[in-house]
């Protein structure tokens, strides 16, 4: 069985993912493989090659090679997207022609299964939780702050507008206003927006209080998981977020709203608001602050729930399962 994983984190170089982005968890998933014994190819979505000589054709994330794909009628093809949520008409034009077009359509959830609605037959989709290196990230039960120190707000990704990092920063200043003083640590590999968000930061008055981190290693995450009391995450869309899933099986509350995924993520009785309602995220945000004890010994306490469903050697034997069907059907 010879598998080619396409995705962009195979275009960039030892180097860029080095101090960038060193694993996600398409490439996670592809040393896995391997190490399982797994004949698989890697390269980046603008590969040249044959896609004949391969028996089953991975894309992840929406790219170029999911045109190629619609033009390719006898390659084998699994689409995994990775994100759900609104995109532009011309996206959803190419995403949906990929999913017509696959042979299997893998989702992370049970949830992002519902969201596809009627658009992808059932008998095509598949449910695969991505996975972790769980190992990396130790779960511990964090206290509030002491007198005199200030909450300490972590937020990890892209700075890009459907990550809504201004809401961060709007919600750094209403906890100021209401006698919590609070700061924000922002890791991110694609600061696209952070002009925008340092004018904004300034406008709001809490520019000081906005710390800019760059790019981190995920064992640097973790270090950085293990000094903060909350995961600040405001996506209108996410599909089972890798970042949540770190900050779940480390014990960090994580303010997020109701995007894809993120009701395996939390602890039972979370409430998880719609992504339009932006006031009753930060009213929860307060909430939560003045209840951080039982919220942080919830946290704790759901992780090793969370831990569990994302084993690495569970997500290897899925897939294998998955692409033995595809080619003996």
């Amino acid at each position: 069985m010879k598998i080619l994983m396409l995705s962009g984190i195979f275009a960039q170089s030892d180097a860029y993912r080095a101090s960038h982005m060193a694993e996600t968890p398409d490439s996670l998933l592809a040393d896995a493989l391997a190490d399982a014994g797994v004949d698989i190819t890697t390269a980046a979505p603008t590969f040249r090659g044959d896609w004949a000589s391969f028996d089953v054709v991975h894309l992840n994330h929406l790219t170029n090679a999911c045109l190629r794909s619609i033009v390719e009628p006898r390659t084998r093809v699994v689409f995994t997207h990775h994100t759900s949520g609104w995109k532009p008409w011309h996206h959803r034009m190419v995403r949906n022609a990929t999913e017509r077009r696959a042979d299997r359509v893998v989702v992370f959830t049970d949830d992002e299964r519902r969201r596809l609605g009627r658009r992808v037959p059932d008998r095509k989709i598949e449910v695969i939780r991505s996975a972790l290196a769980v190992e990396r990230f130790t779960t511990t039960t964090r206290a509030r702050p002491r007198p005199g120190q200030v909450w300490d707000l972590l937020y990890v990704g892209q700075l890009v507008e459907f990550k809504r990092v201004h809401l961060a920063l709007e919600l750094l200043r209403r906890l100021r206003d209401a006698g919590q003083p609070a700061r924000l640590r922002i890791i991110s590999h694609r600061e696209t927006l952070r002009p925008e968000l340092e004018t904004a930061a300034r406008r709001l008055g809490v520019h000081e209080d906005v710390h800019y981190l760059g790019t981190r290693t995920r064992d640097e995450i973790g270090t950085e998981m293990a000094s903060s009391h909350f995961l600040v995450l405001p996506s209108h869309r996410e599909a089972l977020s890798t970042v949540t899933s770190e900050a779940a099986v480390s014990g960090l509350p994580v303010l997020l709203f109701d995007v894809s995924g993120a009701d395996e993520q939390v602890p039972p009785g979370w409430e998880l608001p719609p992504i339009h309602d932006t006031t009753r995220w930060s009213d929860l945000a307060l909430r939560r602050m003045a209840d951080y004890e039982r919220v942080a010994a919830a946290w704790a306490a759901n992780a090793p729930t969370v831990r569990g469903r994302l084993s690495i050697d569970r997500a290897v034997a899925e897939h294998v399962d998955m692409y033995r069907r595809i080619l003996t059907r």
